[in-house]
């Protein structure tokens, strides 16, 4: 636990802590899953992202990256081969971050 106001805790640092979470925790053991792999995949590009991108930056490219993935989805656009989970898990990360950043953030994605 780190003793410095909450306020100092930047987005960068909440990234690492889920990754760190879903990686090394024993409540629930990370197996490699499609769905855990989502997650990790979406919060590892996030975590890269977080320190180079400006908050606009951040946003407009992860946004896109949810609506690709709704029109995908919709469009049933995909091959026997593709795993559901993997998106939708790594979708869902992504939505989480973006709700974190900025909570307008979940409306914009229903327009889209």
């Amino acid at each position: 636990m780190n003793i410095s106001p909450v306020g100092k805790l930047t987005l960068s640092q909440i990234i690492e802590r889920k990754l760190s979470f879903l990686l090394k925790n024993d409540v629930l053991p990370f197996d490699g899953d499609s769905s855990d792999l989502g997650e990790r995949d979406a919060l590892q590009q996030m975590l890269e992202d977080s320190s180079l991108l400006s908050e606009k930056a951040f946003e407009t490219k992860y946004l896109a990256k949810v609506a690709k993935l709704n029109e995908r989805a919709e469009a049933k656009d995909y091959s026997v081969q593709d795993n559901d989970d993997y998106y939708e898990s790594f979708s869902n990360t992504i939505v989480m971050i973006l709700e974190l950043v900025n909570p307008l953030n979940l409306y914009d994605l229903e327009g889209q």
